[in-house]
């Protein structure tokens, strides 16, 4: 619970600096995924979705805050739930490069994840493709994962 708390904190101030300081023009999005696990010797594929908001925090650079839901396609696997803020820059005209922290929420504990990844703008801008990385720091739970998602701006 104390993570959860901790989770939830660090989501609303990554969203509230911004929006305070006028600088929400990265949006809402939403985005489906998936790719593959791997933990303890076992690599099982991966499903998800995503739902976010990224500030505009000029001269290209973004911060945002997401919440997922994932599951690794195996037996005596549960849904995990994540919260993550992240933080990027663009690369190109059309592509950005991101690291997120937060905390996962698994059946077993909750445990802090690292990451990173690359978000590649498709077509009019809004739609998007993301490639990313995660490591689950757990106790229990220790997973890396790759997941490929497809997503939309609005």
């Amino acid at each position: 619970m104390r993570f959860m708390k901790m989770g939830s904190a660090l989501a609303l101030s990554v969203c509230a600096a911004p929006a305070i300081a006028g600088e929400s023009t990265g949006g809402p999005r939403v985005e489906l995924r998936g790719g593959v696990a791997w933990s303890h010797g076992h690599t099982d594929p991966v499903i998800g979705a995503a739902a976010g908001y990224d500030f505009d925090l000029g001269k290209g650079s973004f911060a945002g805050a997401e919440v997922s839901v994932e599951k690794m396609l195996a037996d005596d696997t549960h849904w995990e739930w994540a919260l993550t803020g992240r933080l990027g820059t663009p690369v190109s005209k059309r592509g950005k490069v991101f690291a997120n922290a937060g905390y996962t929420f698994t059946h077993y504990e909750e445990a802090p994840h690292l990451g990173g990844g690359y978000e590649h703008h498709i077509g009019t801008g809004k739609a998007y493709v993301a490639l990313e990385y995660r490591h689950v720091f757990g106790d229990y739970h220790e997973v890396d994962a790759i997941t490929l998602g497809i997503g939309t701006f609005f």
